[in-house]
């Protein structure tokens, strides 16, 4: 004798294929969602040290212009042959240009906005002073001299900024190190 098998019914079938759906939308979308926010952090992350790193940049090419400059003016007051000192203003621009990108690049830092504006209006006037000296080499060399030696305070301004961008760079570093741990 067979025993009539009951036909079970598609709607019994649909609400646990409906709940299993469901869920897995669900799961892709927090997935997508967590994805996308660790994607933009990384981002944001990348670009902040980028953007320090330029700085340094920024400010390593600074120092050399100035060491360099300093090393043309000196060389053609000890010895006031013109042959030190290249064409008219070369060195000046690219020192005004670097310190003028270096303004750009740290507008959105308060403290650095400043000290990168201060360092700029130093270095005009000193460039301004030392081509004043320089007109009048032949009889004033120890003065020029000792105001060429006033780069050291562009100098100490550039170390000051550069070690707070680094100090800046650092902590950026290990926040973007402690963010992929946290994700991983």
């Amino acid at each position: 004798m067979s025993v009539p098998v009951r036909a079970l019914p598609l709607r019994w079938f649909a609400r646990p294929l409906i709940l299993a759906v469901a869920v897995l939308v669900t799961l892709f979308a927090a997935t997508s969602f967590l994805g996308l926010q660790y994607w933009q952090e990384r981002q944001a992350a990348h670009h902040f040290i980028e953007h320090s790193r330029q700085v340094l940049e920024t400010l390593d090419r600074l120092r050399a212009i100035v060491a360099e400059l300093e090393t043309e003016r000196r060389g053609y007051l000890m010895t006031l042959d013109p042959a030190y000192l290249k064409a008219y203003g070369v060195s000046d621009e690219s020192v005004r240009r670097e310190a003028q990108a270096l303004q750009m690049l740290v507008a959105d830092d308060p403290l650095q906005g400043l000290r990168a504006g201060h360092l700029a209006l130093t270095v005009t006037a000193t460039l301004r002073e030392i081509d004043e000296l320089l007109k009048t080499a032949g009889t004033s060399g120890l003065a020029a001299l000792a105001m060429i030696r006033s780069m050291d305070e562009i100098r100490s301004q550039i170390d000051q900024m550069v070690d707070h961008e680094r100090f800046r760079l650092a902590g950026r570093e290990a926040r973007a190190e402690a963010f992929e741990q946290r994700w991983t």
